[in-house]
């Protein structure tokens, strides 16, 4: 029979080892979490669906290699392959308030002349910062556009047109099936336009013209033998 002083070593040992090896982890698994939640609330993912497409019809284009860095540092791939229209592909991301560009993509040959020509005509790149304190005003003022369209996290879109590159950002309401009324005063600084096809509302979030090369740049994955 145990005396009481005994008893209570035994107790303090039984709550150092579970500290030691269980107790200790769960808490630093709450710790994470804490950080984790104030870290997504000072940079919150404000895209969870990425498209890669072209504003020019009728023609594919290959977008390859193209990454958006944000400014929590992460990001997401664009490179969805072989595209045509807008908005081209699509696939599930978690980004940020971009601040970064980098990436390839190239031109396809018309349809007349891809029946007797392989590979791409033009292939294009860029590697570009995006002003991601103006990009973050766009967002939150689409973000907060609507009357009664309560979607936040949206679509970022990676658009080309020849050597021109866009990144669009998306709430995707379609006046068809939404109402996509705007508050009063909701965009005092003319940051929301429509969309390439008209059928909804975007903000411009970067624009500028790539390096433009009729062969492969070195080193890509268009950098092979048709």
């Amino acid at each position: 029979m145990l005396t009481r002083k005994e008893k209570r070593i035994v107790w303090g040992v039984a709550l150092l080892l579970f500290w030691g090896f269980i107790g200790r982890h769960i808490f630093d698994y709450f710790y994470a979490e804490h950080k984790r939640g104030q870290f997504l609330a000072k940079y919150p993912t404000v895209a969870t669906i990425g498209n890669g497409g072209t504003s020019e019809q009728g023609r594919y284009y290959g977008i390859r290699d193209m990454h958006v860095s944000d400014t929590r540092g992460g990001g997401a791939s664009f490179g969805y392959g072989a595209t045509s229209g807008y908005p081209g592909g699509s696939a599930s991301i978690g980004i940020g308030v971009p601040k970064h560009i980098k990436g390839y993509w190239a031109r396809d040959y018309s349809k007349e002349e891809s029946k007797t020509k392989k590979g791409y005509q033009t292939y294009y790149r860029i590697d570009a910062d995006i002003d991601s304190e103006l990009a973050k005003k766009k967002i939150e003022t689409l973000q907060n556009y609507y009357k009664n369209f309560p979607r936040k996290e949206g679509v970022m879109q990676v658009i080309v047109n020849k050597e021109e590159v866009y990144v669009f950002f998306t709430l995707k309401c379609f006046s068809k099936v939404k109402d996509c009324t705007s508050n009063e005063n909701a965009d005092p600084n003319g940051y929301v336009v429509k969309s390439p096809k008209n059928l909804t509302d975007v903000v411009v979030l970067f624009e500028g013209k790539g390096e433009v090369s009729s062969t492969p740049f070195k080193g890509t994955s268009f950098d092979r033998k048709y």
